[in-house]
């Protein structure tokens, strides 16, 4: 078993960022203004784990048609399969960690300072007889207000490794060419790992990750879903059993030491 290493990792951002958005009509005195998309304040740890791999997402996530059935399966463009996205590469991280090799994990991220900042992009293509729009968020659409994370904006994570891993000092997160941080990592120096019952983590977890590892969830306060199940609700969590690190450090974690290597 490879020893691991903790870090607590602050991100600090160098662009604009809009992740992890919800989009809203916007009316103004009763009547339609276009669409309104604001980010949520967490951030999965997902998009974290592929931007530290040096990836905007799995390779099919860029192309639609890839979400859907195979050619001589699909009996028109709106037929989806089944089984949704699937996270390869997350997966294979996922256990790589749970089974001791070289890999890393990363907590979901909480924010600590907030920089905001809104404005509009109105933008709209033309075909020969009548204007065309583009899906949300595929493009900027028409008339559509964004509010947006800005530089100066920090996040705050812990981050796991096991074995020999260099961890990035810039990573970039989502499709568009937006959501640059740098990230600056403080090795926790772990001097002591009790092992204790009914204990709230100390930042918000994945609820789907933390039961791969081998953690029981007594109670669960959500505070991201996805549409996708995979991914896994992020949340504060009251684990049934953990490790604590230090006497103040509670997180799904099965910690290996250099004396158990």
């Amino acid at each position: 078993m490879t020893s691991m290493k903790l870090y607590k990792a602050n991100f600090y951002l160098q662009g604009v960022l809009i992740f992890s958005s919800e989009v809203r009509p916007m009316i103004s005195a009763s009547s339609a203004m276009g669409s309104y998309i604001s980010p949520s304040p967490h951030i999965h740890n997902y998009p974290i784990m592929y931007g530290m791999l040096g990836k905007p997402a799995e390779a099919y996530f860029v192309f639609p048609s890839l979400h859907y059935l195979s050619f001589t399966e699909r009996k028109g463009r709106t037929t989806k399969t089944n089984k949704g996205l699937q996270y390869t590469s997350i997966k294979k991280l996922l256990d790589d960690f749970k089974k001791g090799k070289d890999s890393f994990y990363v907590f979901p991220l909480l924010p600590v300072k907030f920089t905001v900042s809104s404005f509009l992009l109105s933008a709209e293509s033309w075909s020969y007889v009548l204007p065309t729009r583009s899906s949300t968020k595929n493009v900027f659409p028409r008339i559509t207000s964004y509010s947006a994370f800005m530089p100066g904006s920090i996040f705050t994570t812990y981050v796991l490794t096991q074995g020999n891993v260099k961890l990035p000092q810039w990573i970039r997160i989502g499709k568009k060419r937006w959501g640059i941080f740098k990230v600056e990592y403080e090795e926790v120096k772990v001097k002591k790992v009790e092992k204790r019952s009914n204990e709230l983590t100390t930042i918000p977890i994945n609820y789907s990750d933390a039961e791969y590892f081998g953690f029981k969830i007594k109670s669960f306060s959500k505070v991201l879903e996805t549409p996708n199940v995979e991914e896994g609700m992020i949340g504060w969590a009251e684990l049934e059993e953990c490790q604590v690190i230090n006497n103040q450090i509670c997180l799904p974690i099965n910690w290996q030491s250099e004396e158990k290597k």
